[in-house]
């Protein structure tokens, strides 16, 4: 899709005769105009459309302006990245460099200017010629060797036509700016009414039309159901409304994503999460990553073309990784399969809500909360076979400046295959797991640690109420437990559990034990059941009984 603008062309402008400050000369000759225009000499700092320039970005299809920044003296984006100066280009990491020229009438146009790489660091750039999105001319350039484009003389256009000069990154964006000043001598005729410049595909057309107060992805070029790459796309839409405040809106339909999505303080909405699909087709970076203040997801599929082995567990594996995100929301997501966890929150997010969505056949961890997050708010979720815990919060000596704190987890439905825990809390302080229901995990189904192996810091304060956890500790020769408060070092305290049903061991009902220090924990008005094995295992810590049935 090209963008709309309006370019209001006056036909008596194009009378006359003599040097302008587009740097070359008119000539009038039965209405016809021979005109240059430079794009160094006609570079404005004041206005997009000055002279027939525009300065912008490009991912996809999608132009989008820039924004003139008098220190720099040249058009950048907020972060700096892409930007193009009277003299010079530099692509960003997802976003093309762009200097545009909007024909203003019926001609021929040929280009002219050389074009060279600024830096020999660097991998490279890719430059294009384009005339309304068809490429005349492409060069990849890995030397500072100038180079000529060739093919570009004698171009018919019409009022509006777009050419454009494209700088796109090789690999990646580091030391990529590109020296281009090109001259596009005109010779033709001048529109004598405005002309409205680009169209957008009726699909999104229809789109912008039936809500104004959205993004949809469609008008920047998504198109689901096809085998096309719909991240460029997603990209502008994301930027665009992180720049109009407007949710970017995703239509029904499974949308192919090629690399990390970043959502950055934007609220990005699917028709539903059995509607909208996103489908990472790169098994090794296909995280969506939530990022900034009110950064939210709802409404959508997330699933992973193909996966590879956990491995490391890196984030860019993930499926949805937040990212010192706070007041985030995920709502209505459904996660199937990823190579490590289906939802990651770290780096110290805060304040976020994790909610009425559905995690299937995670490769590790079904949610995990590390980082030093604090205030998050799990409920209402479903996690099936995960590949390690459904629930996890975590939080480690030497990477955390402080342990995870106030996270509540509630009224969620996990295990059904897990391979590790249920719901895990090994080292955090202030955290209440409360209506749950966990069965069938390998490991134990309640987790209390803090774990040497893994170098993880104390826990305080915790309590656990009213779940329901059945036939968990499945996996031999762990043999674990239902519920395991368990510490190989520092200190476990303040753990209560009230009014939880606790059944169908399959090898023992509840265990408190390690080396490490535990100090009090507190079992009021459980109910213990039909277990196999002992009813409990205390070994350690001063363990409090009150109004307990069955132990």
């Amino acid at each position: 899709m090209k963008k709309y603008k309006v370019l209001a062309v006056l036909l008596t402008l194009s009378l006359g005769v003599g040097e302008n400050l587009l740097g070359g000369s008119k000539a009038a000759q039965a209405g016809e105009m021979t005109q240059t225009y430079s794009a160094s000499k006609g570079f404005s700092t004041t206005k997009q459309g000055e002279n027939q320039w525009y300065y912008e970005k490009l991912s996809g299809t999608a132009y989008l302006d820039l924004v003139y920044e008098a220190k720099s003296k040249r058009w950048t984006a907020p972060n700096g990245y892409p930007w193009v100066s009277a003299s010079a280009l530099h692509p960003g990491q997802n976003f093309d460099a762009v200097r545009k020229w909007i024909s203003p009438g019926k001609g021929v146009i040929s280009i002219s200017g050389v074009v060279r790489k600024g830096s020999a660091e660097g991998d490279g750039v890719v430059a294009s010629i384009r005339k309304d999105g068809v490429k005349l001319w492409s060069s990849t350039m890995t030397t500072t060797t100038a180079v000529t484009p060739s093919g570009v003389s004698k171009i018919a256009v019409e009022p509006g036509t777009e050419i454009t000069f494209v700088v796109n990154k090789s690999g990646n964006s580091n030391h990529d700016h590109t020296m281009w000043e090109p001259d596009i001598a005109y010779v033709g005729t001048l529109a004598k009414t405005s002309v409205s410049v680009g169209s957008t595909s009726k699909a999104a057309a229809a789109a912008k039309s039936q809500n104004p107060s959205v993004i949809s992805v469609l008008d920047y070029g998504a198109l689901p159901n096809d085998t096309k790459d719909d991240y460029p796309a997603f990209v502008a839409a994301v930027d665009a409304a992180k720049s109009t405040g407007k949710p970017v809106y995703v239509p029904a339909g499974n949308y192919r994503i090629s690399d990390i999505l970043t959502i950055d303080g934007v609220k990005l909405q699917g028709a539903g999460k059995f509607l909208t699909t996103l489908t990472s087709t790169n098994p090794k970076r296909g995280s969506i990553d939530l990022k900034g203040n009110g950064v939210e997801l709802s409404g959508i599929k997330h699933v992973y073309q193909t996966t590879v082995p956990r491995g490391n567990g890196a984030n860019e594996k993930n499926s949805i990784t937040v990212r010192g995100a706070k007041n985030f929301k995920i709502n209505d997501v459904y996660i199937s399969k990823s190579s490590t966890a289906g939802i990651m929150v770290t780096y110290g997010s805060t304040k976020g809500t994790i909610s009425d969505n559905v995690l299937d056949s995670t490769g590790a961890d079904g949610i995990h909360v590390t980082g030093g997050s604090s205030y998050i708010t799990i409920e209402n979720n479903t996690v099936r076979k995960a590949g390690d815990d459904t629930i996890a919060v975590v939080s480690y000596i030497d990477n955390d400046a402080q342990a995870a704190n106030h996270i509540v987890i509630r009224k969620n439905n996990v295990g059904y295959g897990s391979k590790a825990r249920g719901i895990a809390i090994v080292g955090g302080n202030d955290i209440t797991i409360s209506d749950n229901s966990v069965q069938e995990t390998n490991m134990a189904g309640i987790y209390i640690a803090v774990e040497a192996s893994y170098n993880t810091q104390n826990v305080d304060r915790v309590t656990v109420s009213n779940n329901m956890i059945n036939y968990t500790g499945i996996a031999k020769p762990q043999n674990h437990p239902n519920v395991l408060v368990y510490a190989s070092q520092g200190i476990v305290d303040n753990v209560v559990f009230s009014n939880n049903t606790i059944k169908n061991g399959a090898h023992r009902g509840i265990g408190v034990w390690g080396k490490g220090t535990i100090r009090t924990i507190t079992f009021t008005k459980n109910t213990l059941i039909n277990r196999i094995g002992a009813p409990t295992t205390f070994k350690n810590g001063k363990i409090k009984l009150n109004q307990n049935v069955g132990f």
